[in-house]
């Protein structure tokens, strides 16, 4: 399983027009968690914020086919 296709999965959805081009979820508490693919092979940009979209965690990772997104539970 590909990072995207466990993104997926784990209900995050492709936003082009909202949220340029990141995979979105919103959690039960409102946290929206986003992430975008990074310039460099397996970097990806993850967000956590607010709804009223304020930044709580910015973090780049770099992940593989075994990993896991940051849950959005």
């Amino acid at each position: 399983m590909t990072f995207i296709d466990a993104l997926i999965a784990a209900g995050y959805v492709y936003d082009e027009e909202d949220y340029d081009g990141c995979y979105v979820k919103q959690d039960s508490e409102g946290f929206i968690h986003c992430y975008q693919e990074g310039e460099d092979e397996g970097e990806w940009n993850y967000v956590k914020m607010t709804e009223d979209f304020d930044v709580i965690t910015e973090v780049t990772v770099n992940v593989d086919d075994n990993c896991t997104p940051n849950s959005a539970l």
